[in-house]
C-alpha cells in the first residue's frame, strides 16, 4: 500500500497576491469616497458662495443710485407682464438706460445683472429688445461719457 502524502491545502485568502488586489481595492474604494465627498463640500461651499453674493447685492439693490438698482429694474422691465401675458416693456428699458450717467457705471450695472441673476445683461438684451431698440440702446450707451 501506498503511502499518501498529506494535502497542504493552502488558502486562497491567504495568498500574497490576493492580499495586494485586496488592498488594491480597499484603497480605490476610500479614494473615490473621499473625492465624492471632497466635490460635494466643493459644490455646497460655491453654491452658498454664490447665494451669499446675490444676498447682498440684493439688498444693495433698494438703495438709490445703486447698479443693482438699475440690474433689477431692467430685469423687471424684460419680465413685463402685460395684457397679453408676455413681453418686454421697452420704454422702460429706454428710461433705465437714460439714467445710467456713465459707460463705467453700466459696467458695473452688468457685473450687478450677472450676479442677481446668472445671465449677460447683454445677451438678454439682444433677447428681449428688437433689432432697432437694441440699436437705440447701443447709441445710448455710445452718447455716454466714459467716466
Amino acid at each position: 500500500m501506498k503511502k499518501r502524502r498529506k494535502r497542504t491545502s493552502r488558502s486562497y485568502a491567504s495568498s500574497p497576491a490576493h492580499s495586494s488586489i485586496e488592498d488594491f481595492k480597499t484603497i480605490v474604494i476610500y479614494s473615490t469616497l473621499g473625492l465624492a465627498t471632497a466635490s460635494g463640500v466643493f459644490l455646497a461651499g460655491r453654491h452658498f458662495y454664490k447665494k451669499s453674493k446675490a444676498n447682498n447685492v440684493e439688498k444693495k439693490s433698494l438703495q438709490e443710485g445703486n447698479p443693482a438698482t438699475y440690474a433689477k429694474q431692467l430685469k423687471m422691465a424684460f419680465d413685463n407682464d402685460t395684457w397679453f401675458g408676455w413681453g418686454t416693456n421697452e420704454n422702460q428699458v429706454l428710461q433705465v438706460f437714460n439714467q445710467i450717467p456713465s459707460k463705467a457705471f453700466y459696467q458695473k450695472v452688468q457685473k450687478a445683472y450677472a450676479d442677481l441673476y446668472g445671465k449677460s445683461l447683454n445677451s438678454d438684451l439682444e433677447d428681449e429688445l428688437s433689432s432697432d431698440d437694441y440699436n437705440t440702446v447701443i447709441r445710448l450707451l455710445s452718447s455716454k461719457n466714459a467716466k
